[in-house]
Formats: C-alpha cells, sequence, structure tokens
C-alpha cells in the first residue's frame, strides 16, 4: 500500500473524527455555555496528546526544552502562535454556528475553506492545484447551494438562507480562518513533527480557551454538563493528528477537502442523532460527495 492511498485513509478517517467532532459540539451547546466548551474541548485533547508525545519522545520526560529543540526548526513558534491565535478565534465561531442552528445547516459550510485554499495556498505554500483537482473542489461547494433543495418551499437552488442565518454566517466566518490555518498547518508540520505540532497546537488553543474562560463571566460547569465537549475534543485531537501526517504526504487543499466529507457524514447522522429535520440537505451532501471523489481522483 503506497503513502498516498494511506494518506487519503487518514484524510478520510479525519472526516470521521471531525463528523464526531460536529456532533459532540452540537449536543454540548444544549449543556454548557460557550467558554466551557470551547476550554472543555481543548483541555481534553491536549491532556491526550501530551501523554503521545511523551509515549513517542521519552526525552520529554527527563529533557523536555533539549527534546524540543530537537524536534523542531527555524519558524515553528511563529507559526504556532500565528495559528493559535487564528484558532481559538475560529473555534469560538465553531461552537457559536452550532448553538445558533442545525448542525445539518451549517457543517457543510465548512466546505468553503478548500475553495478559499485556492487562493491562499498559491500564496502561503506555492501549491497549485490540477484542473480536475480544482473542478472538484468547487463541486463540493456547489452542493451548498443544494442544501435547501427539495423542501416545502420549493426552492431549488439559493444561497439565501445562509446569509439569513446567524449560525450560517459564524460557519463562514470559521471557514475563512480555517482556509490560512490549513496552510500553517502544512507550514508547522514541515517545521517539526505531525505529532509535535498537533500537540503544540492543541496545547496552546487549550491554554488560550482557559484564559478566555477564566477571565469572563462563568458558571462552573458540571462533568457531566461537559461530557459532549470532551468526546469531541478527543475525537478532534485525533482526527487532526491523522490530518497532520496526511499533510507532509499529500497536496494541503486535497486533504482538506476529504476531510470536509465530514460535512456528508454529520448531515446523515444529525437526523438520527440529534433528531434534527434534514430535509433536501442529503442532496447537497450527495453533491459534495461527487467532488471529493474528484478530489481523490486527481490526486495522481
Amino acid at each position: 500500500m503506497d503513502f498516498a492511498l494511506l494518506a487519503l485513509i487518514a484524510a478520510l478517517f479525519t472526516a470521521v473524527c471531525q463528523s464526531v467532532t460536529d456532533l459532540g459540539t452540537k449536543a454540548a451547546t444544549r449543556m454548557a455555555d460557550d467558554r466551557a466548551i470551547l476550554a472543555a474541548q481543548w483541555s481534553g485533547g491536549a491532556v491526550l496528546l501530551a501523554l503521545a508525545c511523551c509515549a513517542a519522545y521519552p526525552g520529554f520526560l527527563t529533557a523536555p526544552v533539549a527534546t524540543m529543540d530537537s524536534l523542531t526548526r527555524p519558524g515553528f513558534w511563529s507559526y504556532l502562535g500565528w495559528s493559535g491565535a487564528l484558532n481559538v478565534t475560529a473555534y469560538f465561531f465553531y461552537i457559536r454556528g452550532f448553538r445558533l442552528s442545525d448542525a445539518s445547516l451549517v457543517a457543510p459550510l465548512v466546505l468553503l475553506t478548500p475553495v478559499l485554499m485556492l487562493v491562499t495556498s498559491p500564496i502561503m505554500t506555492g501549491e497549485q492545484a490540477p484542473p480536475m483537482g480544482v473542478v472538484g473542489v468547487l463541486l463540493t461547494v456547489l452542493g451548498v447551494g443544494l442544501l435547501d433543495a427539495n423542501r416545502e418551499n420549493g426552492r431549488r437552488f439559493s444561497f439565501a438562507v445562509f446569509a439569513r442565518d446567524a449560525g450560517a454566517r459564524y460557519m463562514i466566518a470559521t471557514a475563512a480562518i480555517w482556509s490560512l490555518t490549513a496552510n500553517i498547518d502544512k507550514l508547522g508540520v514541515k517545521a517539526s513533527t505531525p505529532l509535535i505540532w498537533i500537540a503544540a497546537l492543541t496545547i496552546a488553543i487549550a491554554l488560550c480557551s482557559l484564559l478566555y474562560w477564566a477571565f469572563g463571566a462563568r458558571n462552573v460547569p458540571r462533568l457531566s454538563a461537559l461530557r459532549y465537549a470532551l468526546l469531541a475534543g478527543s475525537a478532534m485531537s485525533i482526527g487532526n493528528t491523522a490530518q497532520m501526517w496526511a499533510l507532509t504526504i499529500l497536496f494541503t487543499p486535497y486533504v482538506i477537502a476529504i476531510k470536509r466529507l465530514s460535512a456528508l457524514f454529520t448531515v446523515l447522522a444529525s437526523s438520527h442523532v440529534l433528531k434534527e429535520e434534514t430535509g433536501g440537505r442529503l442532496l447537497g451532501a450527495a453533491v459534495m460527495l461527487a467532488g471529493a471523489v474528484m478530489i481523490a481522483v486527481a490526486r495522481g
């Protein structure tokens, strides 16, 4: 089995983990406030990844500074600072989007990320997509316009619902920020290793999230109220680790586009898990799947 195929499998696994994160986040918004969810998600993931780093690199237990220096290269800390700051903002918007709207409506909007990366990737990482890859990425986004198809109002193709819906606007902002951070991830992985990068980034975001929670007006939630947030954070950290490795093999927009198949999985699962009305959103999800298949074919 070649590394490209393994990377595709890793990207698909990332999509499954992201769908679990989506569903867990939506469930968490019914039990806790946004600040607590943000802190719990990232803190849970930080603990898991810190343990993984200690297992993979035992030097962290005896000489953490020297070990970190040996595993990082110039630019690492700068990339970490930028990605940490942008991701804290993005994930606050992400949680807010799920609080204000159905998961089956807002989750597919992250498919705007690979389209925006057609602009950001050439600038930030020098990567250019071949024609079939471009068509595949654009096709995944066309599915967004079909998410409201065949509903009672008779609408066949429209983006108007996203302009009116507050949760959708938050998720569009999230997608825009992620089109930048995905490229920074590529650079960060090159300046370290996939595990070191995602662990350092997760810990940085967790610390910022805890400070954001500690200095704001808050109620201390019970642990039981955060169980879905902790589940979402664990799935996110595991999926992100697989994503960072896939980025070392595949073209960045391809990895992100395949990851965004999570939108399909979330739409399919939300009617059963969250008891949401999905309606014609499955048609849009099917178009997104077609786009992802084109992306996979174009990898060669």
